[in-house]
């Protein structure tokens, strides 16, 4: 009876925190709903994995269970990103989610190769998914089952910050995000991203017997908001507000989604000076994407992420995207960021032609039906027999996607030509 009496202060406690605040009940319904859908995690094209598919909840049950046998300790799980802003924004109007991202606070303190057995838990958990549909296993060797289903990879390790990420291929792009994190120094990039719901109590909840919400009875679940007050960063999301600290600190200085949030039509709170800030984003984005051909590939692989093909805002956001670094970029020299801005007003030039041609000619990787070829030292890149290769025949026909000297490859594919 004391423990319960002590968990029931520790949960008020918590609650009177300017940076907690708890869910209403329809905002437990919207949670519950977005962790019940069904989650399609897709082998890569021409891979002949087959689609798992998985509640989510069961899937954070299990990744969860396999990280315990690992024997690394999860404080709590927590659900991050769009589809938190999801759950918590009122009106009508409601945010935008591609990716699901979650949060697994672990510890990793005194855990041997703690990276490699968070890695392992997640590909045995993909094994188990498959097992419950098909009775046929995967491939004991897990390198298989990460080439296949594993998206992409990244682990940072150092003094302030110890996480790795995890994400799960999907082929529509609502791609699943499982970050493991025992020490974060930045945690979100804007007010409006800074929300982290806990799933712990909803988690318990679908394991009782009768897993159904009702208005009278629903788990009491708390989010919060690492930006700092709870009711201040809600405010900035349901009334569409741009506001964000030290974005030095950010990587790639929150840069992109400053843009990608103006062109979703979010305002500029007018209690920031963002023509400071604009600075920071910038300088923070050419430090660590100081190369044009990785200022390349992360835009590219930006709209990929958070634009659907035809979605009119690429274009939108690629224009705030340059008007923000002509203005706001002073670390560069005159040539560098003339060098930057021709690479957006380029591939700005190549959406355009892209939409005009109804898909015809398109962004893609590179395959084994390519021509591959060099323009002012720089790999140009273009399918035998539809991308004309002489020099000269390039520059009067396709001006306007000729890139300038010293910057990067430009890339077609035909919609008919698989490509992985």
């Amino acid at each position: 009876m004391a423990t319960v009496v002590a968990a029931v202060e520790e949960h008020s406690s918590r609650v009177e925190s300017p940076r907690l605040n708890e869910l209403e009940y329809q905002q437990v319904c919207r949670l519950g709903q977005v962790m019940s859908e069904d989650i399609r995690i897709c082998g890569r094209s021409g891979s002949h994995f087959p689609i798992l598919v998985i509640p989510m909840h069961k899937l954070v049950t299990m990744v969860r269970k396999n990280l315990a046998a690992g024997h690394i300790l999860v404080r709590d799980v927590r659900l991050n990103g769009g589809a938190a802003s999801y759950v918590l924004q009122s009106g009508t109007e409601k945010a935008e989610y591609n990716d699901i991202d979650l949060i697994f606070r672990v510890d990793i303190n005194g855990v041997e190769n703690g990276s490699d057995r968070v890695k392992e838990a997640v590909l045995h958990s993909l094994q188990e998914i498959h097992l419950d549909h098909d009775d046929k296993p995967l491939p004991a060797c897990t390198g298989f089952i990460e080439d296949a289903y594993i998206r992409k990879m990244v682990k940072v390790s150092n003094e302030a910050d110890w996480w790795s990420l995890i994400c799960l291929t999907n082929a529509s792009g609502h791609h699943v995000e499982l970050k493991f994190v025992d020490r974060m120094r930045r945690q979100y990039e804007f007010s409006v991203d800074s929300f982290q719901i806990e799933l712990d109590q909803l988690l318990s909840f679908y394991s009782s017997e009768k897993p159904q919400l009702e208005s009278s009875c629903y788990p009491k679940i708390l989010a919060e908001s690492v930006y700092g007050p709870f009711d201040t960063a809600l405010l900035h999301l349901n009334r569409k507000l741009i506001a964000t600290n030290s974005p030095e600190q950010i990587r790639g200085g929150g840069l992109l989604k400053y843009c990608y949030l103006l062109a979703r039509g979010f305002r500029i709170d007018s209690s920031f000076d963002f023509s400071s800030l604009t600075k920071y984003m910038c300088s923070r984005f050419f430090i660590d994407f100081p190369e044009i051909i990785q200022q390349y590939r992360k835009i590219l692989s930006y709209l990929r992420d958070h634009f659907s093909r035809d979605d009119e805002k690429r274009s939108q956001f690629l224009s705030i995207l340059y008007d923000v670094v002509q203005e706001s970029t002073v670390c560069l020299m005159g040539q560098e960021r003339k060098q930057t801005l021709d690479l957006i007003s380029s591939i700005a030039q190549a959406e355009q032609l892209a939409h005009q041609s109804s898909g015809c000619v398109r962004f893609g990787p590179p395959n084994s039906h390519w021509f591959q070829g060099f323009y002012n030292k720089h790999l140009f890149q273009g399918i035998v027999g539809n991308i004309p290769t002489n020099i000269n025949r390039l520059k009067r026909e396709f001006p306007s996607l000729l890139f300038s000297p010293n910057t990067v490859p430009f890339i077609y594919y035909l919609p008919n030509i698989a490509h992985s």
